[in-house]
């Protein structure tokens, strides 16, 4: 064993019993009583910020609750409060801060270094703002170290143990933003989408911040003895031994989780990704235990939140595709010209399906694990629209186009449904409803309830805009069915009018607009043209609402937020759902 050092005579005295690992285990230059003050300030701040955020949408659901029950009884004159601005802070705050993307226009259109490679997309303004803030409070407490302290080893100590403390407690929120049922869609009406953006953020914050634990533990250990007993004591103590496993797996998520990687392999990504949060778990749990660390509730805390998340979505699928009577869910795969399938669940039990609600679709046949997100464009769940694009959802339509029939009939579960928590539809008087391919499923729920409340006169509802953009009349074969129940609703004609924008007719004799409300165009979609035809005669106040791919939605969003702040109230919502 190597003598003590002068350092380490000077910190034990020279007749002190000498400790060579007193700085690598334990809590010796740990500061715990300011590590218990900066976890304090983060759960009151975290705190602070959920309240302020929960009293804006209060505030956000009762002035539209307002404007409904003032605008439903209201004729257009009437409505003419609701459509003009009453503030200059809040539609700055809405064009340069809530809706506006991190640059001029580019948000969730994927850029794409190569047909093949896809780096993912860009987080919008207030998205990085936040981002940005909590990763700057996460370096500001690592850094917070005491600088004055005569041995570097303590120093070292006290950055291990807040970079560790750090570290367990944001797995917290790491592992209940990446729910389905995370309780804060609903508290907060935030899309899952966004908590999904924040749960890839913290969990590079998470890894960056285990790899400084663990090299702050190794500088200590290594000065104490050698490189070779570091080694040695990873290899045969427990305590460290399942340390380097959590460490391991925390890199390996971070290290195959970049958007490249993770949308040229998902399937592949996917698996290795519960392996590696499961791994990850395990050796911090067991690493916490050993030791009985003071960190161990934060990590009994993510198993409770993991068993109820797990079981809430098993009981969802059980109710949905389990019977005793009715046996499990049966499920018919057709394939549509345009490169898409029409997948229809035959449910034992049958579940109502609330406006802007997804599901998650499981088709064995297809992969064992993987789920399909989409929108039912019924009340019902039976009847889905996914569109072939790559991975899960193109072998499932080649799979079926192979059958003499173009017809697969096979095994399938549904999980769901769950809400969006959208902006309060029936509290517009005009709403303006963009689609572009598949995504015109979201919006048929919403068209439908709009167009019959109006007629009821149990909304604000005057005016709705449904436009979809297509390539080709092929699609239009998607949701014929659906769109035919609508345009036969009670006062249809005096309240919906549908623009079909097809890009790439086949035919100039396929563009035919079968009447003054239903119309049909060649050529791309223009959102900003749309709105400068709807807003002058606006009812009431506007919604904008898209679904569909990125770069049709940022031409949505641009097109939006270049009409707010001049008048007209406008909001925009968008149901995206990027991984």
């Amino acid at each position: 064993m190597a003598a003590p050092s002068n350092l380490s005579k000077r910190h034990y005295g020279s007749n002190a019993t000498y400790n060579p690992f007193e700085y690598s285990r334990g809590l010796a230059g740990v500061n715990v009583s300011l590590d218990v003050i900066i976890t304090r300030v983060i759960y009151l701040s975290v705190i602070g910020f959920a309240f302020v955020l929960f009293c804006g949408r209060i505030a956000q659901i009762s002035h539209a609750y307002l404007r409904q029950v003032t605008a439903t009884s209201s004729n257009r004159r009437e409505q003419k409060f609701w459509s003009l601005e009453q503030s200059t802070w809040w539609p700055w705050v809405k064009k340069h801060i809530m809706y506006a993307p991190l640059g001029k226009k580019r948000h969730n259109r994927e850029i794409q270094l190569s047909s093949a490679i896809s780096v993912g997309t860009l987080p919008s303004r207030f998205q990085t703002i936040l981002i940005s803030l909590y990763l700057t409070s996460q370096v500001v407490y690592c850094l917070f170290l005491d600088y004055a302290a005569n041995e570097k080893a303590a120093l070292v100590a006290e950055l291990r143990g807040r970079s560790g403390t750090l570290a367990v407690l944001n797995m917290v929120p790491l592992f209940l933003l990446a729910s389905r049922n995370n309780p804060l869609i609903s508290i907060l009406h935030i899309s899952f989408d966004t908590y999904n953006l924040l749960h890839r953020w913290l969990g590079r914050i998470v890894a960056l911040e285990t790899v400084v634990h663990t090299a702050a533990w190794a500088v200590n250990a290594v000065d104490e003895q050698d490189f070779s007993d570091m080694l040695r004591r990873l290899r045969t103590t427990p305590f460290f031994s399942w340390g380097l496993l959590g460490t391991v797996a925390m890199v390996c998520l971070a290290l195959h989780s970049p958007s490249p990687l993770r949308h040229a392999f998902y399937e592949t990504f996917l698996h290795l990704h519960q392996l590696f949060a499961f791994l990850a778990f395990l050796g911090v749990y067991i690493h916490l235990q050993i030791d009985a660390l003071p960190q161990k509730p934060w990590i009994i805390a993510i198993l409770v939140i993991w068993v109820v998340e797990r079981s809430t979505r098993l009981l969802r699928i059980l109710y949905l595709n389990v019977s005793t009577t009715n046996g499990l869910t049966n499920m018919t795969v057709e394939a549509l010209p345009g490169e898409a399938c029409r997948v229809t669940f035959h449910l034992p039990n049958r579940a109502s399906v609330p406006s802007g609600s997804h599901v998650y679709a499981y088709i064995p046949k297809v992969s064992w694990w993987m789920t399909h997100t989409t929108h039912p464009p019924t009340q019902q769940t039976s009847p889905l629209i996914i569109s072939a694009r790559a991975g899960m959802t193109r072998r499932l339509y080649n799979l079926a186009n192979a059958r003499p029939s173009h017809t697969l009939a096979t095994k399938g579960f549904i999980e769901g449904p769950y809400g969006s928590h959208p902006a309060n539809a029936p509290s517009y008087g005009t709403t303006v409803l963009f689609s572009a391919g598949a995504g015109i499923t979201h919006h048929l729920l919403y068209t439908r309830e709009l167009v019959m409340r109006a007629a009821s006169e149990t909304a604000a509802t005057r005016q709705v805009y449904l436009i979809w953009s297509v390539r080709s009349t092929d699609h239009l074969t998607w949701v014929g069915k659906w769109m035919d129940e609508i345009l036969r609703l009670p006062m249809r004609r005096d309240i919906l009018v549908v623009k079909l924008f097809v890009s790439k007719p086949r035919r100039p004799g396929d563009i035919v607009s079968p009447s003054a409300t239903v119309q049909m165009l060649s050529g791309r979609c223009k959102p900003d043209i749309i709105l400068d035809e709807v807003l002058p005669g606006r009812v009431g106040a506007t919604l904008v609402s898209v679904c569909g791919p990125g770069a049709f939605a940022d031409e949505v969003r641009a097109a939006a937020r270049g009409r707010i702040g001049k008048g007209a109230v406008v909001d925009f919502v968008e149901e995206a759902f990027t991984w």
